[in-house]
């Protein structure tokens, strides 16, 4: 028997599973991408652009399943490995299995939590209106330890290596040690701090009550530039090629170059915004007051398309490819086309949407008077 022709055969053999399984490997790795198991934090990023680089198809629209409460929602959802985190003004945080929406737990605080969690390994960051910013073990809702301030917390968490940062109504920008809720440094404004921190490099980035965008040292909470606006700003800025994107309550809508703090470009829309803006390399689109939505080119500011609407939307929009999904203080949640604004899909609630769509494991996520899934 001639063994070399069969030893051969058998290395092809392997060759050839070896190449399937790092095909196989790919597919796996692209899956991941294209329907992530996270979106675990305000706005999907530390960068806070609210952009999901896919194309979805609202045909398959419809309310698909909700999770109702005693009290509404203003807490936007973030997802970690099919569990989903929020918090609700009846003062607890929750955590809802994705697929069965099922409650899985929850954990009291002892007033409201309009704040949006951060989720990073085996633990949940969140702040509440008791003025206290807490750590949650995922796996159970116990609390690893909490952090007292001053004031009310609005402000969702940023995690940035071992530190975990967020504003509160007190005025103060805090950056504790993520592991056990020690302060690090902290930043003192005039007025409250409404408005999520982003991160640029090294550059931490937020909006105040007292009219100005400011930007530290995210390492030692040093002030690198200050620039004054118009009007307060509740609204989280949104960074995108090196550039911070933001409006303000005068209807004042910023482009500030991330580096320096100057001005790249500035539109007046006449209607206060309270709504972060959703940015890709293609369009610029953020809700207001009085004035409907408005698609801009991120460049330069030129209006795309504006829609007018008869109720103020204050949610933050999550972008796709080819639509943007948001809400109204009517509770209409909105489907709208990218190329012109116009309307795909619409669904009215009970209650006003003022959160941040969810996108997680290829399904979206809104909630108002409920948790929704809508695709």
């Amino acid at each position: 028997m001639n063994k070399i022709p069969v030893l051969q055969q058998t290395q092809n053999n392997l060759a050839q599973i070896e190449q399937l399984f790092d095909i196989t490997r790919s597919i796996v790795s692209l899956s991941k991408e294209l329907y992530s198991e996270s979106f675990a934090t305000f706005r999907n990023n530390t960068f806070r652009t609210g952009f999901i680089a896919q194309t979805i198809h609202p045909e398959g629209f419809g309310i698909k399943q909700s999770f109702y409460h005693l009290s509404s929602i203003r807490s936007s959802p973030v997802a970690n490995k099919g569990v989903i985190f929020l918090g609700s003004n009846s003062q607890y945080i929750h955590a809802i299995d994705s697929l069965t929406f099922q409650e899985l737990w929850r954990c009291k605080t002892y007033k409201e939590v309009m704040s949006t969690p951060a989720v990073e390994a085996n633990t949940l960051y969140v702040g509440s209106f008791d003025t206290n910013f807490y750590a949650v073990n995922i796996q159970n809702g116990i609390q690893k330890w909490k952090f007292k301030t001053e004031d009310w917390i609005f402000s969702s968490p940023l995690i940035f290596n071992e530190k975990v940062i967020f504003g509160g109504m007190d005025g103060t920008m805090y950056a504790l040690n993520k592991y056990n809720g020690k302060l690090i440094w902290k930043y003192k404004t005039e007025h409250w701090i409404i408005a999520s921190p982003a991160q640029f490099d090294n550059f931490l980035i937020f909006g105040t009550r007292d009219k100005r965008i400011i930007c530290l040292d995210i390492n030692n909470g040093k002030e690198k530039w200050t620039f004054h606006t118009n009007a307060p700003i509740h609204a989280t800025a949104a960074i995108f090629d090196h550039t911070l994107f933001v409006g303000d309550l005068a209807g004042n809508f910023y482009a500030i170059r991330a580096y320096d703090g100057s001005v790249k470009w500035q539109i007046i829309v006449g209607s206060a915004i309270f709504s972060s803006a959703a940015i890709s390399d293609k369009i610029l689109i953020f809700g207001t007051k009085k004035s409907g939505i408005y698609a801009m080119n991120p460049t330069n500011g030129n209006e795309i398309w504006h829609k007018e609407l008869n109720h103020a939307s204050h949610a933050s929009p999550l972008l796709f490819e080819n639509i943007v999904i948001t809400g109204t203080e009517n509770g209409d949640i909105l489907v709208l086309s990218t190329n012109n604004g116009q309307s795909l899909w619409s669904y009215h609630t009970d209650d006003a949407i003022r959160t941040s769509p969810l996108f997680a494991e290829g399904k979206i996520y809104i909630s108002g008077s409920a948790l929704f899934r809508i695709y």
